[in-house]
């Protein structure tokens, strides 16, 4: 069980590995190839692209979990979905209401007439 679990572990670094020096190089032969001389920038190596992804990385997103996407807005969604399944029904009815049906134009503006052209 023990030499099954070691081979899963190691087969996994090496794939990480692997993965991570594949993308670390195509970065840097597009960096080399286009932004460098489009741009008079210096052409970089292995080790510097990776610094160049690390920081992108932590400038963009972190790295929590889901970058960008598992931060402030999901708690939120999660918030409101408990205090959804709490309200009555009633309460229900009037935020949606107060919402619309859909949420790509105020609630008034759905049971307005529309304008002759």
């Amino acid at each position: 069980m023990k030499h099954i679990r070691w081979q899963w572990v190691a087969k996994a670094v090496f794939f990480g590995l692997l993965l991570f020096f594949v993308f670390t190089g195509v970065t840097m032969l597009l960096w080399n190839a286009f932004a460098a001389p489009l741009f008079g920038l210096p052409t970089l190596d292995l080790i510097q692209t990776a610094g160049l992804m690390f920081l992108g990385r932590l400038l963009t997103g972190g790295f929590s979990r889901g970058g960008w996407r598992g931060g402030r807005g999901w708690r939120m969604r999660k918030g409101m979905r408990e205090r959804w399944h709490n309200m009555t029904q009633e309460e229900r009815e009037q935020v949606m209401q107060r919402w619309g049906k859909g949420r790509s134009r105020p609630a008034g503006e759905a049971d307005a007439p529309a304008a002759e052209a």
